[in-house]
């Protein structure tokens, strides 16, 4: 059996297949009595050209381990699957099972982007926390001026109505 790395790019309206067509490459594959050493899906990247007016296109690698006869199944099930606008097949030497450059770098820009997506939760919440606290001082100064306008500080003297002091010396004096 030989070694090969396998290349395919998928129609990119047909992404939601890409699952289904890689299973069913690999059912061909092991029914030959060959192994996937690897598979990795790229997804939709941009095209360096376009191909038949289609600038993105969903990608697929494999690396595998089949016969002859295997291969040349494989290899026409590529060419009459109209969502495959391309493949390429590299023979190689041994198997490859490492991740490979393209995927690495694909796992890095994921983890930069949960990375990123935590540390805006996370100013997210501290804003939420640092609002809530205005509000609530905020609320407790309102409170804080209501109480001072309607209770009179407990030192202050209640104020007599000038009126009442004049009627309490009219009432003192006896009328003749």
């Amino acid at each position: 059996m030989r070694h090969y790395e396998v290349v395919f790019l998928v129609h990119p309206d047909q992404s939601d297949q890409v699952p289904g067509m890689v299973e069913r490459y690999h059912a061909t594959i092991e029914r030959g009595e060959g192994k996937v050493h690897r598979t990795e899906d790229w997804g939709r990247r941009q095209l360096t050209f376009p191909i038949s007016k289609i600038h993105k296109a969903h990608y697929i690698l494999m690396n595998i381990e089949v016969t002859q006869t295997t291969y040349d199944e494989l290899m026409s099930a590529f060419r009459f699957n109209d969502a495959v606008i391309r493949s390429m097949v590299i023979r190689r030497d041994g198997p490859e099972t490492g991740n490979s450059k393209i995927y690495e770098e694909e796992l890095r820009d994921q983890e930069k982007d949960k990375e990123r997506e935590r540390r805006r939760e996370e100013e997210y919440a501290a804003r939420a926390a640092q609002n809530a606290e205005k509000v609530k001082q905020e609320a407790a100064a309102e409170t804080t001026e209501a109480d001072a306008e309607v209770t009179p500080p407990a030192d202050a003297e209640v104020a007599k109505p000038a009126d009442a002091d004049a009627q309490a010396s009219t009432e003192e004096e006896p009328s003749a």
